[in-house]
C-alpha cells in the first residue's frame, strides 16, 4: 500500500525545486545540442568522414544514456540539487571545449566523457523538479520539455557566440552553465537535499529484473518510434518522395515533431492528475501507432502531413512522464536510480533496438523496417499496463483534509489553499 500523509502548507519557495530543476535541464541539453551542430567543422578542419562523425554521436549517445542508473545513486546519496548542478556544470565546461579541440583522439575522449553530464541530470533533475508538488507526472513533463527546447535553442546559441565572441569564445560558451549551477545550488531549499540514513550506498540490482526494469522496458518501447523519425523519416522522405537532403520539409518535419514533443508532454502531465494512469497511458501509446503509420503514406507538402505530425510529436513521449514517475513510485528509497533507468537504458534499449531496424532498411526497405518500429508502443502498452496495474493509486483528499490545511495555511498568511494530501518523502511514494 501507499503511505499518504497530510503534508504541511507549502512555502512560498515551493515551486522553486520545479524551476531551476527544468532551467539546468534547459541549459544542460543546450550544451548537448553543441555536438550535432559542430559535425561540419569536424568534417572539414579535422578530415572526419561520414562514419567517424556517426560513431563520435554513437559514443555520446551511449555516455548520455548508460550511466545513467548508476549515476542516478548518486543523486539517491547526495541529493538532487547538488548533483543537478554539478551535472549542467560538467556538460558546460566538457561541451564548450568542442569548439576548440583539434586532435581527434581529444575529441574522441571529450565526447566520451562529456556525456555523463546529460546521464547525471535526467535522473537527478526529474526528482528535484517534484519536491513540494502533488502532481509529479506534470513536473517531469515540464522536466522534459525544458529539455526539448534548450536542444531546439543550443545550435543558435553556439553560431552566435563563434560568430561574435572571438577570443572569448571559451569564457563566454561556458558561463550559462556556471550561472545556471550557481543559481540551482545557491537557490534550492537545503531540505530538497536530504538523504534517509538508510540509502544504500551500492546499485540494487533488483531494480533490474523487478518492476522498474519492466518500466524501463516499456519506456525502450515507447521511445522507439520517435527514434525512427528523428534518424530514419528523413531518408524515407528521400527515398519515396524523391526530396534532396537541403529541402526544407526535412528539416521542418524534426522541428515540428520535436516542438509537439514538447508540448504533447505537458498536456499529458496535466491530465494525469485527473485520469487513470494506467488508462491514459494505454491511450496515449495506442494512439500514437495510427498516427505513425499515417506519415508513411501521406506527402510532406501537404496539410494533412502536417497535422499527423504533430499529433505523431504530441503523442512520441507523452508516455514519459507517467512511465518515470511510476518508475520513482516503484523505487521510493531510490527514486533517481529509477529515473535513470528509464530515461537512460531506456533510450539505449530504443537506440539498440533502432540499429536492428536500420540494418532492416536495406534488406526490406525503409518504410516496411519503420513499420516495425511504429507498432512498438502496442507492446509497451501491454507491458506497462502488466506493471502499474499493481501499483496503488493515490487517493484524492477528503473535505475534512482540505478544510484542514486551508485553515492552516490561512493562519500562516499563506495565499494558497488546496487539497495537500501528499505522498510521504517531498512526493515519493513508499510502496510495499
Amino acid at each position: 500500500m501507499a503511505d499518504l500523509t497530510l503534508a504541511p502548507p507549502r512555502p512560498r519557495g515551493a515551486r522553486r525545486p520545479l524551476v531551476l530543476g527544468t532551467l539546468g535541464h534547459v541549459v544542460n541539453d543546450a550544451y548537448t545540442a553543441f555536438l550535432p551542430a559542430l559535425l561540419p567543422m569536424f568534417h572539414l578542419q579535422l578530415g572526419l568522414d561520414g562514419t567517424t562523425l556517426a560513431g563520435l554521436v554513437a559514443i555520446f549517445a551511449l555516455s548520455a544514456s548508460l550511466p545513467g542508473p548508476f549515476l542516478g545513486k548518486l543523486s539517491d546519496r547526495f541529493g538532487e540539487a547538488y548533483v543537478t548542478a554539478v551535472s549542467v556544470l560538467f556538460s558546460a565546461v566538457l561541451l564548450s571545449l568542442l569548439a576548440l579541440v583539434r586532435s581527434v583522439p581529444l575529441l574522441f575522449a571529450l565526447v566520451a566523457v562529456a556525456g555523463l553530464g546529460s546521464a547525471a541530470i535526467h535522473p537527478a533533475g526529474s526528482m528535484l523538479v517534484r519536491q513540494g508538488t502533488s502532481r509529479p507526472e506534470l513536473a517531469v513533463a515540464l522536466f522534459a520539455a525544458g529539455g526539448m527546447l534548450g536542444y531546439a535553442a543550443g545550435p543558435t546559441l553556439l553560431a552566435v557566440a563563434r560568430d561574435h565572441a572571438g577570443s572569448a569564445l571559451p569564457l563566454v560558451l561556458v558561463l550559462p552553465g556556471i550561472v545556471a549551477a550557481a543559481t540551482i545550488m545557491a537557490l534550492v531549499p537545503i531540505v530538497s537535499t536530504s538523504r534517509p540514513a538508510s540509502t544504500k550506498a551500492r546499485f540494487d540490482w533488483r531494480l533490474v529484473f523487478g518492476p522498474v526494469g519492466l518500466v524501463t522496458l516499456a519506456a525502450a518501447f515507447a521511445f522507439l518510434p520517435a527514434t525512427a523519425v528523428l534518424n530514419g523519416l528523413p531518408l524515407f522522405l528521400m527515398e519515396r518522395h524523391g526530396l534532396p537532403d537541403t529541402h526544407p520539409a526535412i528539416a521542418g518535419t524534426l522541428t515540428t515533431f520535436s516542438l509537439a514533443a514538447a508540448i504533447g508532454g505537458i498536456g499529458i502531465g496535466l491530465l494525469a492528475a485527473r485520469l487513470s494512469r494506467t488508462r491514459l497511458l494505454a491511450a496515449v501509446l495506442t494512439g500514437s501507432v495510427p498516427a505513425f503509420l499515417a506519415l508513411l503514406w501521406l506527402a510532406p507538402d501537404g496539410t494533412g502531413y502536417a497535422i499527423v505530425l504533430g499529433a505523431a510529436g504530441a503523442l512520441s513521449y507523452a508516455a514519459t512522464p507517467i512511465l518515470v514517475v511510476a518508475a520513482q513510485d516503484l523505487a521510493p528509497r531510490s527514486g533517481a536510480t529509477a529515473s535513470g533507468m528509464v530515461f537512460g537504458l531506456g533510450s539505449a534499449l530504443a537506440g539498440l533496438m533502432y540499429f536492428g531496424i536500420g540494418a532492416l532498411q536495406g534488406e526490406v526497405g525503409v518504410g516496411l523496417a519503420l513499420s516495425l518500429a511504429f507498432v512498438a508502443p502496442v507492446l509497451s502498452a501491454a507491458i506497462s499496463f502488466a506493471v502499474l496495474r499493481r501499483v496503488p493509486s493515490v487517493a484524492a483528499a477528503s473535505v475534512t483534509e482540505t478544510l484542514c490545511v486551508c485553515a492552516a495555511a490561512s493562519g500562516a498568511g499563506i495565499v494558497t489553499c488546496a487539497p495537500s494530501c501528499n505522498l510521504s518523502r517531498n512526493g515519493v511514494s513508499r510502496n510495499a
